[in-house]
């Protein structure tokens, strides 16, 4: 019985492997797919994001890619040019104004998004600049940008027409003038960037009536401004970059949410913050030209105005300034800053400053150093009429103080370190961090972070930074620690089996 069931079995089990192969071989297929243009299959609207991602040039030339994209560019509604004739040697590239008109006569898309015209010389064809401009009204042109090359005799001045773009909602100007011959209506307009720009308080304060949902506002080296006024609710965020030769004198915006100051204040002009108090971010990342009398009365009197900022970035220049207010002893202003951001090299001239702005914030949770080469703005350090001997012993004293500082007895539970490897290579830098970990009580989390330079698209590694990252890490994690919850991460973006190995090392041998 069990021999006649295991052959009943078999034949059960062979008896199923027929019928598959029946069906298999009665089974009809369709006929194996033709070749077909899969590109001329993509919609449309795949078809235009793929040309937003590559210069005007190369969408034109996909048209030799399918018989369908010979004439699908012209529907596109993203129009950038850049002038890159300096980089062409072929004798029958096109030349710039030639290229717009071709491109525009040919383009047939009722409606154009992006509509940029950049690094133009405006004395070679600036009479077209009023037609290529018409061109993007009369499609509804959403986001403008205009970058001149102006000739010192003359700025191309905005045509009346584009102070109505009734859709627009991105807006770059730069090497042009500004006058208002008719009211500005920019009902969509949300962010604003005049570079290099020729305005007055009468311009700027019309523009922004003009633009009642503005949220972003960026002057870069504008010249004729001197009050910077802004009654609006709907401007949240002010970019103000000086070029020592603009004349800006205050500042007044009840409502602004965020203040970014960097570049070279003119030397006798300084701006005032009169009215900012619904400011929760502020960067001062500035320098003043010339002689430094009163400059420190000018800081003093900023962070005044900002003691109820929530976030606050410090610069290089500005760090300095302060470093001299804390070794002349002058009282910081309290501050209810919970994240310090400071943008600098850590030595010896910053360290007072740094001890400024932790005595300043005495509730800040997060602090984050970006270490930075010297100032590029003037180049040179603040003269604190001190010899390097003697601040080095002032910075002694001051790290060796104990429980002078409420932010790391309360406070302070997260600290980031951000730079070039070739910048950990500091003393004053490691006992910074040597005094982060040894004072603060409640620190939960520290962030060291190293780059290296790229070349050739490759991160580039030093000898000499291996062992400054080693000597850091080494430092660092044998350091005795206030807090028992901190933790140290070093984020070091390297594939090298030699840093992986030492780090290893370092680690086992901490835990014992």
């Amino acid at each position: 019985m069990a021999e006649t069931s295991v052959r009943g079995a078999v034949r059960r089990e062979s008896s199923g492997d027929d019928r598959p192969n029946r069906a298999e071989r009665n089974r009809t297929y369709p006929p194996p797919m033709s070749p077909r243009d899969l590109i001329s299959d993509l919609p449309d609207a795949v078809i235009h994001h793929i040309f937003s991602f590559l210069p005007l040039e190369d969408v034109v030339k996909t048209g030799v890619l399918s018989k369908r994209w010979q004439s699908t560019w012209t529907t596109t509604t993203q129009l950038v040019f850049n002038d890159l004739r300096p980089r062409h040697r072929d004798p029958y590239y096109p030349d710039y104004p030639s290229l717009v008109d071709s491109v525009l006569s040919r383009c047939t898309s009722p409606a154009v998004k992006r509509f940029h015209i950049t690094i133009f010389k405006c004395d070679e064809a600036y009479p077209k600049l009023d037609l290529w401009l018409r061109f993007a009204e009369g499609r509804g042109v959403e986001d403008l940008r205009l970058v001149l090359i102006p000739n010192l005799e003359f700025f191309y001045k905005l045509p009346r027409f584009l102070y109505r773009l009734s859709r627009l909602v991105r807006l770059k100007v730069s090497g042009c003038c500004l006058s208002l011959g008719t009211a500005v209506r920019w009902p969509c307009l949300k962010f604003l960037l005049l570079d290099c720009a020729e305005l007055s308080d009468d311009i700027l304060e019309g523009i922004v009536r003009g633009s009642p949902v503005l949220e972003s506002l960026a002057l870069r080296y504008c010249r004729g401004v001197k009050n910077i006024i802004i009654h609006s609710t709907s401007v949240k965020r002010l970019i103000l970059v000086e070029d020592g030769l603009s004349n800006s004198e205050k500042i007044w915006a009840p409502h602004l949410l965020s203040l970014r100051v960097s570049g070279i204040c003119s030397l006798h002009s300084v701006f005032r913050l009169d009215d900012v108090s619904s400011l929760v971010e502020a960067e001062l990342h500035f320098a003043v030209s010339g002689d430094r009398i009163g400059h420190r009365d000018l800081l003093k009197e900023l962070l005044e105005k900002l003691r109820r900022v929530s976030t606050i970035t410090i610069g290089y220049w500005c760090l300095q300034i302060l470093s001299a207010l804390e070794m002349e002893g002058v009282p910081c202003p309290l501050s209810k800053c919970q994240n310090l951001i400071l943008r600098a090299p850590v030595s010896q001239w910053e360290l007072p400053g740094i001890a400024y702005m932790l005595r300043s914030s005495q509730r800040v949770e997060k602090l984050v150093i970006h270490l930075t080469h010297s100032c590029p703005s003037t180049g040179t350090h603040v003269q604190l009429k001190l010899d390097e001997e003697s601040i080095e012993r002032f910075n002694e004293d001051l790290l060796s103080q104990k429980g002078n500082f409420q932010c790391l007895a309360e406070h302070l539970k997260r600290v980031e370190i951000i730079g070039f490897a070739s910048s950990f290579g500091s003393k004053h830098l490691l006992a910074l961090i040597k005094f982060l970990l040894g004072d603060a009580l409640t620190l939960e989390k520290m962030i060291i972070k190293a780059d290296f330079p790229a070349q050739r698209g490759q991160k580039h590694l030093e000898a000499a930074d291996l062992s400054k990252l080693l000597g850091v890490s080494r430092n660092v994690l044998s350091h005795r620690r206030a807090s028992q919850n901190a933790e140290v991460i070093f984020d070091y973006p390297l594939e090298e089996l030699s840093l992986k190995k030492h780090m290893r090392k370092i680690q086992v041998s901490e835990l014992g």
